[in-house]
């Protein structure tokens, strides 16, 4: 390696970094000293390069390097927590552990959410909702189904399960939307590269967003996209 560092023009040095000083740590319950860092909260990295034109003995691409310290890619600080459930450490970037029970605490927790904002806001009756929504979102199930569906939809739940009750269902009904087009903003992008006093008159504006809307009123069918609307309930009723 010292022959490969000298034939590139190189020259090798070691920095030698000596700390004098011990951290102190003020762990909680479920905490403990990083064991990859030993709680320094950071690591030797290896910063490599190549020289173009440099072909080295081995031919290894990148053989040469700068090391530094960086942070540590496994904890905060110097410390890890380990989860209280499973007893096992929580990976670097995450906020809690991502085992069973932590999971079943979360879907609880939004069940929970779930229902006290079901409990809250007003609702139309299963009527009214098909009459006016061309989609309706059934929150238990996760899933978007067509007005003109949703009673087949219904008897289908029924035949796979028994004890399916509709009467019990989070409905909702949805907004669509469908493509839009901004002459505003097609006029802005145009303009960006040009003069800075290049500007399209108001008039001119308003004719192209006319004719934007009737083009993509023309063209978007295939566009309509729906959103859970989740400020108004439906009321299933036999």
């Amino acid at each position: 390696m010292v022959n490969d560092v000298l034939e590139a023009g190189l020259r090798s040095e070691v920095v030698e970094v000596n700390f004098q000083a011990k951290l102190e740590k003020h762990l909680s319950k479920n905490e403990e000293i990083c064991k990859d860092c030993h709680g320094l909260g950071m690591k030797i990295d290896n910063n490599i390069f190549g020289i173009k034109g440099y072909k080295h003995s081995k031919g290894m691409t990148f053989p040469f390097n700068n090391q530094s310290l960086s942070y540590c890619r496994s904890c905060y600080n110097g410390i890890r927590k380990r989860c209280e459930h499973c007893n096992e450490l929580i990976a670097k970037g995450w906020t809690v552990c991502n085992c069973e029970t932590v999971r079943k605490q979360k879907d609880e927790q939004q069940e929970r959410e779930a229902k006290e904002r079901w409990s809250k806001i007003p609702k139309i009756s299963l009527e009214n909702a098909l009459a006016n929504t061309g989609m309706l979102y059934v929150e238990d199930f996760d899933e978007y189904v067509s007005s003109n569906a949703f009673e087949d939809w219904i008897e289908y739940q029924r035949d796979e399960d028994g004890y399916f009750d509709p009467k019990d269902l989070r409905i909702y009904v949805t907004r669509c939307e469908s493509i839009y087009l901004s002459a505003a903003e097609i006029v802005e992008n145009a303009l960006e590269e040009l003069h800075e006093d290049a500007e399209v008159s108001n008039q001119a504006m308003e004719q192209l967003q006319n004719f934007l809307d009737q083009w993509c009123k023309e063209n978007g069918g295939g566009t309509q996209t729906y959103y859970a609307d989740c400020d108004t309930g439906v009321i299933y009723s036999e």
